[in-house]
C-alpha cells in the first residue's frame, strides 16, 4: 500500500503526463489550422491569378 505522500507523488506524475499529452494534442491542432490557412490564402491567390489571366477555375 502506497503512503499518501507516494500516492498524492503518483497522482501528480500522472496529471503531469496527461497535461503534456494535451498540450501535445493543441499544438498538433495548430500546426493543421495554420496548414488549413495557408491552403485558403494559396487558394485566394490562385483565384485572383486566374481572375487576372482570365482564366476560368474549376
Amino acid at each position: 500500500m502506497l503512503s499518501p505522500i507516494d500516492a498524492l507523488q503518483k497522482l501528480r506524475d500522472q496529471m503531469v503526463i496527461n497535461r503534456r499529452k494535451i498540450v501535445d494534442q493543441e499544438e498538433s491542432i495548430q500546426n493543421v489550422q495554420a496548414e488549413i490557412e495557408a491552403i485558403d490564402r494559396a487558394i485566394k491567390d490562385e483565384e485572383i491569378i486566374s481572375k487576372s489571366t482570365g482564366s476560368k477555375v474549376t
